[in-house]
């Protein structure tokens, strides 16, 4: 056989087969679009390494091939989380909760208030019945072939997802968690959310990631995931992800908001798993007065590798953006983050700020940061900055020196580092995550 033939070869493994059993779900409207994303993947070519976002990510790592299975079994340790979240429910922290198994079986639990007020949240299958209009105008909008390779791989292989949209007025007052489990090792997992937040509605989401496979040696589970909101006027989201995977987990995920005239977006991404991640989270500011935050926290140990990209886009005139990335890591582990800002021509007095802080605990970590500025507009306020470096030997002479054992100095420090982050997670959710960094701060 030829190299030409060979080449072929190995990348026909990797192409959606056109009798794709998840092409054929939904009504037609919804099946055309998925055979169009379909061909988009398919003639699409891999990102060249060493451009752009994929400079420190082989995309190889997220391809799949056809003998990836597309259902296995699910770790013990879901059920407990599963437990825990279903007495958070009980006891009135959340305003429901929604369990998604690798994107295919998806279950409802406690929003019967919730339904009372109007507001809907349920599967996507579901809702492109029932709610076909807003599915058929939103879905696709935000996430689709034009944001790249992977996102079309995800608009044509999701089996379902979970839709949510809150009427005009309307406000969810308390978290909305949702989820998600991947499958063991040589699974694929394709999770989709779309989310309509009204004018002058309000809503609170967690979207939790956890799962997939532990043992290197027995082979990797794959995640890809996509989320899209809509924020009307005046509408306040906070969208919180917690990432949790499990060791041998490869992650691909990509968020995007569109958010108009005086709405408000918080975006809190929490990233602690998964042996490969790669995320992307970005907000368009659609309308003036719109204003976007976004506080991200990454702890990285072992060898893991995290790849995490954000965008601000503004488009209209007025807006404010403001972005804190910190990253900590040990061990071994490797952290490289993109952040652009982006200001249209015609998009006057707008703010936008961006820094990236990395502390390194130990030797033999690295981090990479590349903030990002295009600026099509003189009329604006833009800063940005960003930071590599060890712990202050200083700073942990002085709490040792006060009778502090080390790594319980290490242990402050770190908190002290991530606080403005903490400060952002809603309660329940915030004991895990401390527990979470605690956790990985043993033995330091």
């Amino acid at each position: 056989m030829n190299k030409t033939s060979t080449k072929s070869s190995l990348e026909s493994e990797y192409l959606i087969d056109e009798f794709a059993p998840a092409l054929e779900r939904g009504p037609q409207w919804l099946r055309e679009r998925r055979r169009v994303l379909r061909q988009e993947f398919n003639s699409t070519p891999l990102p060249r390494r060493g451009l752009h976002t994929w400079r420190y990510t082989d995309p190889n790592k997220f391809l799949i091939r056809h003998d990836t299975v597309l259902d296995t079994a699910f770790d013990n340790g879901y059920d407990d989380v599963e437990k825990v979240e279903l007495a958070h429910l009980e006891q009135g922290h959340l305003s429901g909760l929604v369990i998604d198994h690798g994107g295919r079986e998806i279950k409802l639990h406690g929003l019967e208030e919730l339904s009372e007020k109007g507001i809907v949240v349920t599967t996507l299958s579901e809702a492109v019945s029932r709610h076909k209009e807003l599915v058929e105008r939103y879905l696709y909008q935000l996430v689709n072939g034009k944001t790249g390779k992977f996102e079309a791989m995800n608009g044509a292989l999701f089996n379902d997802g979970i839709f949510i949209h809150v009427p005009n007025g309307k406000t969810v007052e308390k978290p909305l968690h949702l989820l998600h489990e991947a499958g063991g090792e040589n699974s694929a997992n394709f999770h989709r959310v779309l989310i309509v937040v009204g004018k002058n509605a309000e809503l609170t989401v967690i979207d939790e990631y956890g799962g997939g496979a532990s043992d290197i040696d027995r082979g990797v589970s794959y995640t890809n995931s996509a989320v899209e909101i809509f924020g009307f006027e005046d509408s306040m989201v906070r969208y919180v992800l917690f990432q949790r995977q499990a060791a041998s987990a490869h992650l691909y995920l990509t968020h995007r908001a569109r958010i108009e005239s005086g709405a408000s977006m918080l975006t809190i991404p929490l990233s602690f798993g998964a042996s490969l991640s790669k995320q992307n989270f970005g907000v368009i500011l659609n309308g003036e007065g719109a204003e976007s935050k976004m506080y991200g926290l990454l702890f990285g140990s072992g060898h893991k590798h995290y790849d995490n990209h954000t965008l601000h886009h503004h488009v209209s005139s007025r807006t404010t953006s403001n972005i804190d990335f910190k990253v900590a890591l040990r061990d071994r582990a490797v952290s490289a983050y993109t952040g652009l800002i982006r200001i249209e021509k015609g998009a006057k007095a707008c703010e936008a700020y961006q820094e990236n802080r990395n502390l390194l605990l130990n030797r033999g970590v690295k981090a990479e940061t590349i903030p990002e500025l295009e600026i099509l507009n003189e009329d604006v306020k833009c800063s940005h900055g960003a930071t590599i470096g060890p712990i202050d030997p200083l700073s942990v002479f002085y709490l040792t020196s006060r009778g502090i054992p080390q790594n319980e100095a290490v242990q402050m420090i770190v908190s002290g580092f991530a606080e403005s982050t903490f400060k952002q997670i809603p309660k329940g959710l915030k004991e895990r995550i401390t527990d979470s960094v605690a956790q990985r701060l043993e033995d330091i």
